[in-house]
């Protein structure tokens, strides 16, 4: 799923001029939806979701962001990252490690976690180039960036720790080791940047760290300040100032926490939760396995199929609409969640996620 998980920012980090959100006309904007089993990108128009054609990425498309006027497609079957310029062009940036899967932007750079390289890969945006390596535990999957950028904190699913990178350094400053057995999916940082969360789907649980801790080069730190059950399969997190939300895929839960961990809910009554989004003052959670999207308050919006993958749109009236991608149906839409569904599209096969550019 999504990088940061900070709520309300948790996308990938893009310019605030050319970021998903960021431009005052919801006419010219397109939805590109990375399709994971066609190997393209597919474009839509948000307003009405006539197809505006398709461009190939690269073997298995899964995570994209729009970041300096270009979208940036993570292609995990390669060994490279494709970039997409307004006008269709599209560069191959090599990555030279296997696996390249999501997304973070700090201090000018993107960096990409390579799942099979056990590296972050970094990404020149302007000059579209590869300018290093920083290894990394084995199998790195999601990465948070700190909000002044100095940081980056990616998780290492068979390894079981939270590597701390410094963004300047461009190099790994140490590891906060998650428990033994801990296979670390999610990672997400308060939008204040003090606190630090880790989700371990073996565990199941979610542990809170210290974000600041300052490890020796090679050494492993605690860094742990706190840890809680949550539903089985846990696989992602919602992060904001006072709360922490992570679904239980595997039985059908979305547990609420306190910023210091503490349960202050169990929310019930869903087949396979796997992402929430706050919208009109509600949480609502996206379900892979029932054609509804749920509010924790019990409303309930329709939906056209099962969806795996999210993505919030504020449009120029003060609005926010959900771009939901149906992976096993091979179609997306647009999802008011007050009006219902403004438009649904066929995709190509298997349609992972979706940027608004």
């Amino acid at each position: 799923m999504s990088a940061n998980r900070a709520a309300d920012s948790r996308r990938e980090p893009a310019d605030a001029s050319e970021g998903p959100n960021g431009l005052d006309d919801p006419d010219d904007r397109v939805v590109a939806v990375p399709c994971e089993g066609d190997d393209v990108l597919a474009l839509f128009a948000l307003e009405t979701g006539d197809p505006l054609g398709e461009v190939p990425v690269g073997s298995h498309p899964v995570h994209a962001v729009s970041y300096r006027g270009r979208t940036f497609v993570a292609t995990m079957g390669e060994r490279a990252v494709t970039a997409v310029a307004p006008d269709g062009e599209v560069t191959r940036i090599e990555t030279g490690v296997l696996g390249p899967s999501h997304f973070a932007a700090a201090n000018g750079a993107l960096f990409v976690s390579c799942s099979a390289g056990d590296a972050l890969a970094v990404v020149d945006p302007e000059s579209l180039t590869l300018t290093g390596r920083i290894a990394v535990g084995a199998e790195p999957h999601e990465v948070a960036a700190s909000p002044d950028g100095d940081r980056l904190f990616s998780g290492s699913r068979r390894d079981g720790v939270v590597d701390i990178v410094g963004v300047a350094a461009r190099e790994r400053l140490g590891a906060i080791d998650v428990g033994d057995d801990a296979r670390v999916q999610g990672v997400a940082l308060s939008p204040d940047g003090t606190r630090g969360y880790a989700v371990d789907q073996r565990g199941p649980r979610v542990v809170a760290f210290d974000p600041s801790v300052t490890p020796e080069s090679t050494a492993h730190s605690s860094g742990i300040t706190g840890s809680a059950e949550v539903g089985a399969d846990p696989y992602d997190l919602v992060v904001t100032d006072e709360r922490a939300f992570v679904p239980g895929r595997g039985d059908g839960v979305v547990h609420e926490f306190d910023r210091d961990l503490t349960r202050r809910a169990v929310h019930h009554g869903f087949d396979r939760p796997v992402d929430l989004f706050r919208i009109d003052g509600d949480w609502w959670v996206l379900d892979a396995e029932t054609p509804r999207i749920r509010s924790l308050a019990g409303d309930a919006v329709e939906t056209p199929a099962p969806g795996l993958v999210g993505t919030p749109v504020d449009l120029a009236d003060g609005r926010r609409r959900l771009v939901v991608s149906h992976y096993d149906d091979d179609r997306v839409s647009l999802v008011d969640l007050g009006d219902g569904v403004v438009w649904t599209a066929e995709t190509p096969a298997y349609p992972f996620g979706s940027v608004v550019v």
